[in-house]
């Protein structure tokens, strides 16, 4: 029994040496075994590696294994094939049970326990206890150390329960992977195949006490032990330094093999020592040798000469470090002797990076590996099961089933799913009970065959979703069961073979690492199932907690992808990925909180609980502090790999744009090379490579182009981007699509007009029109065209919107008003007790005559419902009481007109041949009669914020009010032939309840007048005193019923909102000329997208069509039509040309427009 150690610096040939030696001695003795032991992820990689060293490409005698390999084959060995291991899956899978059942009585971590993620810390810190041979009684220990914080102590309380209840219900049954080992050391003994043979140990830099306790088993049994340890030659190994120190690790590795050596009364050899190797290494690098020999040592040394093996890169971003990595690889690739083996990229932060890697690596046609195990959570198939418990969990709510429907693996085609999608949101389909009956209802464009059609998609769905939830929606059926009847639902999907096509198609398309992820999903997700029913299978889960189990089973299981090919570049973690025969490594993300990598935040034992627990010589993983010293060792490892180039890069801003530092290692390298320059940026015309990576060059080149347009190519590209362009558009593969992108970019909009008879063709000579069709005309032509002309809409949605708010108040307000019409009752005199009942009636009435008691059954929809009815009595509070501070009265709600009532303000004479009908619905209108006037009085209620302007009225955008006007004063008039009907304002009313702001011991009085206030009409008075005083007549300095304010001499203020009669009759003839203007329009074929552009608002804010007109600034021929917003000058004049009225009184309007609307009476 002999203990052999080989040390060396990294790259100093330990490996070589050791694999040499073991295939040298394996030859000489067939009879012996050679065991060598490396960590798990580098296996596969030196069984290739001694496979090409050996003669004959062939290892009789010599094994290569990882420790848990080593005892699996040990159990083989010894006929231990009843030995069931619980993997990391079914570990989740047995804590997500335990935590479900005993949850509530941990006090600490039991409200964390439905997090994402957090059954996995749980089952890492027991799978750590296991590892470092923490039993449950040393927990118990700790709980009772009255020296612990109160906090940890709670914390392994419940720690305790789980990790207690956890070995219990594997007693007897399973052992974990932590105890294989343990277990391999109880039965080590009996094995031939350890007896005598040479262990050889590579790629460690300590041991676990776990792996230690193996250890003590197998060394009296073999016949040498080879260890090989990573020391610099001025180091002192058999002497234990502190932490901080490089070779640490190593040291302390050194000290627990003598020890087990002392206890077994093995033999140490004199150690040997290879350095050799780092001539071969770095025999043309002499500034790698330097960096290997100096970095993170105390005695640090510069080196005198300029060099170029190191670089410094600094970079915008992440993805310009990978576009600079990917763009160096391929001009070293065709310019020199290198193939994409040749190159590796490292980073601390390794997964960022994998984010941009396919894009820019496929860019530039260069193969890679992304070495990491990929969770499956996200993989369709996971979607695609998740999504349907989900679907039986919330009783197939809208979102789970289109979840599922959309996760690829449905059985309906994806035409059937939109069509399907599109019915159940017009519809309101909601529901199992809905799902599960016939389809009847047949909204707006769909027709009974169409209707049939989805019931037959309808019907094949629930074919087996019918099924599928009648058994896992029951509470006593068992997981098997469930288990069962999940099985048989990925069976009727034919999932594996929709799976197999969909591997073959990312393989057509050179796609291998995804096509092996989906060749191996179905195995583990079968796999899976397996353990939840052998571990569970008798248990009673409800369908919450059955979908938690699979989901922590989900969430532990990873996907392994080997290499595609043997050619590629690698990239990987600093701490994970194995490197050999590299020439150029790339650095990426050397920046602080990457270099040294941030403390990890949260977990279930701090840092300080860490740090506590060392001190007391208990020990676990390495504290946030060790693990930034092993970080350096790591780093120490990884940079000195590189046999020719060490390219380091860094960002100068982060994901969010934020500005980041670079590590405290790009000092260090200056440090040790005072000639090196960081380069800044890297020449990209210098790195085209492919015509993908080519692309981004070429359209910011045509971009310039377009933006100078008139200059030759060469004066705003370059020579660069020219000889580009030239070799795009002779290559057949790429001539069309080049071609079509120079198009675009020099395309340009040019509005046209529809003629004549087909404008006719699409509205008729005679155009029927509604105010709200005019304003959508003035906002922009191209919108009105696609929405009247096209009859495009968006698709239907069975669902709370402004229009049912609106519909629901306006119809209960009128359902009110009637009602007290029919008892003989006004808004005066009505009491509070009649109020209250006439309110409840009517707004059932609204609800359920606009069908939503029926159709909005959700309890979103009840919340809502109960929201309205309480702005609701608000509306009908504040109405009563502006009615009974006046002298008006409603006079009608709802009015309807047209061109059929033969109004003036419904028709329109546009041109000899062209006419226009209007029609509208005045929500009220209210009258005050004198001897010799009817005063009329418009109110529109809104559920918006919509503010009248008579700027917007100007421009066509705000007609509502003055049209509504007009036409009640010529109905008003024709009801009351003796009298004048005269304007008296036009009004919005704003329903809303509003909370009073103002001091808290505010009466309920004072609280009333201040929502009062808040809710008082907007809108334009008839400036005539008798005619404000009449809307309120308790009207003191300020209404709280109109927009009008008194001064100290009773005088309208400035801030009232008030026009002359006279003034009110411009404003409504100016109306009738814009209509005309805009039906002139309409008629003329204008559908130019040309929309408003008025301050900070434009026609394009919330438009539907957005999406289809292609309006965008940019490009050239778009343009918004600017609206004038300062028109003091001409404003009046337009309005007097336009109304035809050459005795208009142009004062009257001017302040009006331009934002005073304040009229003086005398001017008036």
């Amino acid at each position: 029994m002999s203990l052999q150690f080989v040390f060396g610096p990294s790259g100093g040939g330990k490996s070589y040496y050791l694999y040499e030696k073991i295939i040298e001695e394996a030859k000489k003795d067939r009879t012996k075994d050679f065991l060598l032991i490396v960590p798990e992820q580098f296996t596969m990689q030196t069984q290739k590696e001694l496979v090409e060293r050996s003669k004959n490409h062939a290892i009789m005698n010599i094994d290569v294994l990882s420790f848990e390999r080593l005892a699996f084959r040990v159990f083989d060995e010894l006929g231990m094939y009843q030995i069931r291991i619980l993997e990391e899956t079914g570990k989740n899978l047995i804590l997500r049970r335990l935590t479900e059942e005993y949850g509530d009585s941990m006090s600490v971590l039991g409200s964390n326990l439905k997090k994402m993620g957090y059954v996995s810390e749980i089952k890492s810190l027991i799978s750590e206890f296991m590892q470092y041979q923490i039993t449950p009684e040393d927990i118990e220990a700790w709980c009772e150390d009255e020296d612990n914080a109160w906090s940890f102590r709670l914390k392994m309380k419940d720690i305790l329960v789980i990790y207690r209840k956890f070995l219990e219900y594997l007693e007897g049954s399973y052992i974990t992977s932590e105890e294989v080992l343990e277990e391999c050391a109880k039965t080590a003994g009996r094995s031939v195949m350890l007896k005598d043979c040479n262990l050889i140990f590579d790629g460690f830099t300590g041991f676990t006490p776990v792996q230690v306790n193996l250890l003590k088993t197998l060394f009296p049994m073999t016949d040498r032990v080879w260890a090989a340890v990573t020391l610099d030659k001025r180091v002192d190994p058999f002497c234990v330094t502190g932490m901080q120190e490089l070779f640490h690790m190593s040291q302390k590795m050194v000290r627990t093999l003598l020890e087990l050596a002392d206890e077994a009364k093995c033999e140490v050899l004199e150690p040997i020592w290879v350095e050799d190797g780092r001539q071969y290494r770095y025999g043309n690098a002499k500034a790698l040798l330097h960096l290997e020999e100096n970095l993170f040592r105390s005695s640090l040394k510069a080196y005198p000469k300029e060099q170029e093996e190191i670089q410094i890169q600094s970079c915008q971003n992440r993805k310009e470090e990978l576009e600079f990595a990917a763009a160096t690889i391929s001009r070293m690739v065709r310019e020199e002797d290198y193939r994409y083996r040749d190159f590796a990229i490292v980073s601390g932060a390794a997964a960022d990076y994998a984010n941009y890697v396919k894009e820019i690596f496929e860019a530039y046609g260069i193969p890679y590996f992304i070495d990491e195990k990929k969770t499956i959570l996200f993989h369709p198939f996971i979607e695609f099961l998740r999504a349907s418990l989900e679907m039986v969990e919330e009783d197939f709510s809208y979102e789970s089933v289109m979840r599922y429907f959309r996760s690829g693996l449905s059985r309906q085609s994806t035409e059937e799913i939109d069509r399907l999608e599109n019915y159940i949101l017009a519809t309101g389909i909601r529901g199992y009970r809905k799902w599960n009956h016939v389809f009847e209802k047949c909204p707006a464009g769909y027709c009974e065959e169409t209707l049939e059609e989805l019931n037959q998609i309808r019907s094949d769905f629930m074919e087996c979703a019918g099924v599928f939830r009648e058994v896992l929606a029951k509470k006593k059926t068992t997981v098997k069961e469930k288990t069962t009847v999940l099985y048989q639902f990925i069976t009727a999907h034919e999932v594996e073979e929709k799976l197999r096509k969909m591997q073959a198609g990312f393989e057509e398309e050179k796609d291998f690492a995804t096509a092996k992820e989906y060749e191996q999903i179905y195995g583990i997700v079968m796999d899976l199932l397996d353990k939840i029913v052998d571990l569970l299978g008798d248990e009673r889960f409800d369908i919450t907690e059955y979908a938690d189990v699979l989901d922590a089973g989900f969430e532990a299981a990873k996907v392994g992808v080997i290499p595609p090919g043997y050619d590629c570049v690698v990239l990987g973690d600093i701490e994970r990925t194995r490197l050999d025969d590299i020439r150029v490594l790339f650095f990426a993300g050397v920046n602080d909180g990457i270099i040294p990598k941030a403390a990890a935040a949260g977990g279930i034992l701090s840092g300080f609980d860490r740090e506590h627990l060392l001190e007391k010589d208990i020990q676990l993983a390495p504290t946030p502090r060790e693990r930034a010293f092993i970080q350096k060792f790591y780093l120490y490892l990884n940079m000195t790999k590189p046999k020719e180039h060490l390219i380091l890069s860094y960002s100068r801003v982060d994901s969010e744009g934020k500005a980041i530092r670079p590590s405290y290692l790009i000092g260090q390298i200056k440090k040790m090379y005072p000639q090196i320059k960081v380069q800044e940026a890297f020449d990209r015309s210098m790195t085209i490579a492919t015509p993908k990576s080519s692309m981004s060059y070429f359209l910011q080149g045509l971009l310039a182009q377009r933006e100078q347009h008139g200059l030759h190519m060469e004066e705003t590209a370059g020579k660069d981007w020219e000889a580009l362009a030239h070799w795009y558009l002779e290559n057949k593969d790429w001539a069309e699509p080049i071609y079509h992108l120079i198009d675009a970019s020099y395309m340009q909009y040019h509005a046209k007009k529809l003629p004549g008879d087909l404008i006719h063709e699409i509205y008729g000579k005679v155009l029927e029109s509604s105010v709200t069709r005019l304003e959508r005309y003035a906002a922009c032509a191209c919108a009105h065209y696609l929405q009247y002309g096209l009859g495009l809409s968006e698709r239907q949605m069975q669902d709370f919107t402004p229009a049912d708010f609106g519909n629901v108040f306006h119809f209960a307000i009128e359902s009110f008003s009637k009602s007290l019409r029919k008892e003989g009752l006004t808004w005066k005199d009505l009491e509070e007790e009649d109020s209250r009942r006439l309110e409840e009636h009517s707004f059932e009435e609204s609800l359920e005559r606009n069908r939503l008691l029926e159709e909005y059954d959700t309890k979103k929809s009840q919340f809502m419902i109960g929201q309205m009815k309480r702005v609701y009595h608000r509306t009908i509070e504040t109405l009563r009481e502006q009615v009974k501070r006046g002298k008006f009265r409603p006079e009608g709600y709802e009015l309807v007109f047209s061109a059929a009532n033969h109004l003036d303000a419904a028709q329109f004479v546009l041109n000899e041949e062209e006419r226009m009908h209007l029609r509208g619905r005045i929500d009220r209108m209210d009258t005050y009669t004198t001897n010799e006037k009817v005063y009329v009085k418009i109110i529109d209620y809104k559920t918006g914020n919509t503010s009248f302007q008579l700027l917007n009225l100007y421009h066509g955008l705000q007609l509502q009010l003055v049209v509504y006007l007009n036409a009640a004063l010529e109905v008003t008039a024709k009801k009351y032939p003796q009298k004048t009907a005269v304007p008296a304002g036009i009004f919005y009313y704003h329903v809303d309840d509003p909370y009073a702001e103002g001091r808290a011991e505010m009466s309920e009085e004072e609280i009333g007048e201040e929502i009062l206030q808040r809710l008082k009409l907007d809108g334009i008075v008839n400036s005539e005193e008798d005619v404000w005083r009449a809307m309120d007549t308790e009207m003191e300095s300020e209404s709280h019923v109109i927009p009008v304010k008194l001064k100290k001499d009773g005088t309208i203020s400035a801030t009232s909102k008030t026009l002359s009669e006279t003034a009110f009759s411009n404003v409504g003839a100016f109306a009738t000329e814009k209509i005309k203007e805009l039906g002139n329009g309409m008629l003329g074929g204008n559908i130019a997208a040309e929309p408003y552009l008025l301050d900070s608002k434009s026609g394009c804010d919330y438009c539907a069509y957005r999406s289809i007109c292609g309006f965008d600034a940019k490009i050239p021929g778009y343009h918004y039509h600017e609206l004038e917003k300062n028109l003091k000058d001409n404003l009046g004049t337009d309005m007097q040309v336009m109304s035809r009225n050459p005795g208009l009184v142009i004062n009257d309007i001017r302040p009006v427009i331009t934002g005073n609307i304040t009229d003086d009476p005398a001017t008036g």
